[in-house]
């Protein structure tokens, strides 16, 4: 059986071919979660966490292991509830805040939530 090799510029797979490196740097998400915030804060999965924190009703801080190298990487929020939304603020190389709402626009814990970014890490 032939096993993967790793070269500078390409990943090789014996059977589910290659795929070149500038790939996985940068078009890979660098930090990811899914999250819980009704009753407790929960990482139900997660890469690249240092931790999350609870700030208030529906505010959840990301703080990164490893950060990005500047303020200008891409990141989504997402909250399970049908009727609300989600919106992050205050982001810094280490840190990002997410809120979640309700269909009332109030903010609100809630069962499932994800978040990822894409960037340069320092």
């Amino acid at each position: 059986m032939a096993l993967g090799k790793i070269k500078a510029d390409t990943l090789e797979h014996s059977t589910a071919g290659s795929l070149d490196t500038q790939f996985v740097v940068n078009g890979s998400a660098k930090t990811w979660a899914n999250y819980k915030t009704a009753s407790t804060y929960v990482l139900n999965d997660s890469f690249n966490y240092a931790s999350l924190t609870d700030v208030s009703a529906g505010l959840a801080l990301h703080t990164f292991t490893n950060v990005f190298s500047n303020t200008f990487y891409s990141y989504v929020g997402m909250s399970n509830e049908v009727t609300s939304g989600a919106s992050l603020t205050a982001k810094t190389t280490s840190t990002c805040r997410q809120y979640s709402y309700n269909s009332s626009g109030s903010a609100t814990d809630t069962t499932e939530n994800s978040f990822l970014a894409h960037g340069d890490l320092a």
